[in-house]
């Protein structure tokens, strides 16, 4: 299982926050589950339309 860290970004202290993990639990690759699981962070961990958030994964993050 490989685990997805999400951050928020405070932009009033110049800080990320950590909100959350994902945990991708499939056995096979399916072609796009880093995708999915990019969708899923987006959907679940934003508060607001305008706000970013970050996931990081194998030391690679990615800004939503």
């Amino acid at each position: 299982m490989t685990t997805f860290t999400v951050y928020r970004f405070d932009q009033a202290g110049e800080r990320k926050v950590q909100v959350g993990t994902l945990v991708e639990r499939r056995r096979t690759d399916r072609g796009n589950n880093i995708v999915g699981l990019l969708t899923l962070a987006a959907n679940r961990f934003k508060l607001s339309p305008g706000q970013k958030i970050q996931v990081e994964f194998g030391g690679i993050r990615f800004e939503l």
